[in-house]
């Protein structure tokens, strides 16, 4: 049986990682991967990736190694960062070469909801205007649209069982050949 590697993105308070750790507690063996947690690896010199190519390449790079490693050693993958789908495909385009199931789910909610989600993190935490910016990059995306999930008046618990069930977030890139 193919190993799932279960991508959960969407803008910055919206539940990503509180879904993923219930979507990874639910599975039998599994490993969670938070792509702010790699972000935050580099202690001097870091850089935001939303505003250097070259940390959001080494944050992927990273995502990928480790999925890998976790695929190998059977393991399910919960990837939980922003992510687009043209993220997936300039970044994590190997992983299709695996023998693998992936899902990809970008959560959504109100804005109203969103912003107020987003002021319950610790200040320090808090993404405020970024948010707005996300949701309007992540709308401005119609091929992903498919992959919009709201989440606005469910539980973590009903959004884990949606993701699982729903054959609609199942994506499938054919890796591009150097022919076109």
């Amino acid at each position: 049986m193919a190993k799932k590697v279960y991508i959960i993105s969407g803008p910055a308070g919206v539940g990503k990682s509180t879904t993923s750790m219930v979507l990874a507690e639910g599975i039998k063996r599994s490993a969670y991967i938070s792509g702010d947690t790699i972000s935050h690896l580099p202690v001097s010199g870091r850089e935001k990736p939303w505003e250097s190519d070259r940390a959001k390449k080494l944050v992927w790079e990273n995502l990928i190694a480790l999925t890998k490693n976790f695929i190998q050693s059977d393991f399910d993958v919960i990837i939980d960062w922003v992510i687009s789908l043209e993220d997936i495909h300039t970044y994590a385009s190997e992983l299709f070469s695996l023998e693998i199931e992936m899902k990809f789910v970008i959560l959504w909610t109100d804005e109203k909801a969103n912003l107020n989600r987003d002021k319950t993190r610790s200040i320090d935490e808090q993404m405020g205007e970024r948010v707005k910016i996300l949701r309007t990059d992540f709308l401005s995306e119609e091929d992903q649209h498919a992959y919009f999930l709201d989440t606005t008046f469910l539980e973590p618990k009903d959004i884990s069982n949606s993701i699982m069930e729903e054959e609609g977030y199942l994506i499938n890139f054919k890796i591009k050949s150097s022919e076109g």
